[in-house]
């Protein structure tokens, strides 16, 4: 486990360094810390699973979603390097967001797997939330988005939503095991840090700070996947 711990700090001090060199403008310094944080919580789930290989379909199953998190990671720092062209910055932007969601994807999937939502239906009450603040600021002015663009949002969320209900049925249905609160505070964690992402992009009326909210975004999401990696050690 120190080993674990090691790497999971390395992580995190990444994702500081990260959010130092995004708020100086500095990208390939920003680029090479948030690698260096993708490597790290990947690395987290390996040895993870190389120390409890009997939780392996588990494991695997979260080092995808993990990948999936890391490439998305890198294809939305790239945007950094194409500010002035246009094309190339929608390119790694949207692609980038959109593998980034395949992870989200993913978790939801893996959760509903191991704890069925089927036992605890109350929870698809949860689903709508996320998108339903999201739709409000949009209705209020708050958030001006193309059309397009809202309802991938509303969308994106959802799964959000659906990823903290699925972490909640997994507390559950483990009957409060440590895995289930590991599971459930990596996915408030996660979908916290998509949310003021979100906000700080697109709701400039918050007047969220640049110079803070890198500082919260990038350690909380990394927190998140760690502590997703550390949960295969938990496993039944």
């Amino acid at each position: 486990m120190v080993y674990f711990y090691l790497i999971g700090a390395l992580c995190v001090a990444s994702s500081v360094a990260k959010a130092y060199f995004d708020t100086k403008k500095l990208v390939k310094q920003e680029f090479a810390a948030k690698l260096l944080a993708s490597i790290s919580f990947m690395f987290c789930a390996v040895y993870a699973i190389y120390q409890n290989p009997a939780a392996m379909k588990y494991g695997i199953f979260i080092l995808c979603a993990l990948i999936f998190g890391a490439i998305g990671d890198v294809l939305l720092c790239l945007d950094g390097f194409f500010v002035h062209d246009s094309e190339y910055f929608k390119f790694f932007n949207t692609t980038g967001t959109a593998v980034f969601f395949v992870g989200h994807v993913m978790y939801m999937a893996l959760l509903f797997v191991y704890a069925p939502i089927s036992k605890t239906p109350w929870l698809l009450l949860i689903i709508p939330v996320l998108p339903l603040i999201l739709l409000s600021l949009i209705l209020t002015n708050k958030i001006t988005l193309p059309r397009i663009k809202s309802y991938l949002m509303l969308i994106y969320f959802a799964v959000a939503s659906g990823v903290i209900a699925g972490a909640i049925s997994f507390v559950v249905n483990s009957r409060g095991a440590p895995v289930g609160w590991i599971v459930l505070a990596a996915s408030v964690l996660f979908a916290f840090s998509d949310c003021l992402l979100g906000l700080l992009h697109y709701c400039p009326m918050l007047k969220i700070s640049d110079k803070v909210a890198p500082y919260i975004i990038m350690p909380t999401y990394c927190v998140a996947q760690v502590l997703y990696a550390l949960s295969i050690f938990y496993i039944a």
